[in-house]
């Protein structure tokens, strides 16, 4: 008989038994479900979605194992960032960029912002292909592909110009456990300028992100949403990150 939620964590951070673990995992084991679920990207062919809650379910074992009730944090959210880790880890090694396509997507950025600059406002997706000297067709695959590319976190949009791993924006700010006027005001200018260049993006790009950043919905229910197929969303998303990612370049390099 399983023993009751309000005191099944005290029963296992007592003996740590095997029993208990299993509980616990079959328990939380919808959390791995969600985050699958609410990937931004399609997985490749040689990897489905029962490959990934494997890996999400690795993550989820680790979260049982690390996780301290006495400091406060709700498992909940512990439990999902080690269970999204390492579904996106999998994903990462599975969708290894190479330098040809990180440079036509630098270079697809440079021409929205050319474009913008010129016409002062939204520019199409035709212009934008003209412009590249490639089909609509293949600048929408490019775009899905960047939408693939953003299983990366926020920081890691913020590497240097050519792609290269490196030091973050975020690891040169101080431990936020001691107080620093420095990396505070950092922080908030960095928040600012996030606010700032969702503004500057294309309403349908925005209503994107925040369909899933903010209201929850998977990629296929945005679809539904927009009356657009997941593919096309998909797209939108890769083009709206692709330009957050300029507009926040900018903003470091220019401050």
């Amino acid at each position: 008989m399983a023993v009751k939620d309000s005191t099944l964590w005290t029963s296992y951070m007592a003996g740590r038994d095997t029993l208990r673990r299993q509980e616990l995992v079959l328990k939380y084991l919808p959390l791995v479900k969600y985050h699958v679920n609410r990937l931004a990207v399609k997985p490749p062919p040689h990897l489905d979605q029962e490959d990934l809650l494997g890996y999400g379910i690795v993550g989820l074992l680790e979260a049982v194992d690390r996780y301290d009730p006495s400091r406060g944090v709700n498992f909940e959210t512990f439990a999902s960032q080690r269970i999204r880790g390492a579904i996106l880890d999998a994903l990462r090694r599975a969708h290894w960029a190479p330098r040809s396509l990180i440079e036509k997507l630098r270079r697809a950025s440079q021409v929205y912002r050319q474009l913008e600059q010129e016409q002062g406002g939204e520019v199409s997706d035709g212009a934008v292909a003209r412009a590249l000297g490639i089909t609509e067709a293949e600048l929408r695959e490019l775009m899905e592909r960047g939408s693939q590319m953003a299983i990366l976190s926020l920081e890691d949009f913020l590497l240097d110009q050519e792609g290269e791993e490196g030091t973050t924006r975020g690891e040169l700010l101080a431990d936020p456990g001691s107080p620093d006027p420095v990396g505070i005001y950092e922080q908030g200018e960095l928040r600012r300028a996030l606010a700032a260049a969702l503004e500057n993006l294309k309403e349908k790009d925005r209503l994107v992100l925040t369909l899933y950043y903010y209201e929850g919905l998977t990629l296929k229910e945005i679809g539904k949403v927009l009356g657009i197929s997941e593919s096309r969303v998909c797209q939108l998303h890769g083009r709206a990150i692709l330009n957050l990612r300029r507009q926040l370049a900018d903003f470091i390099i220019n401050g």
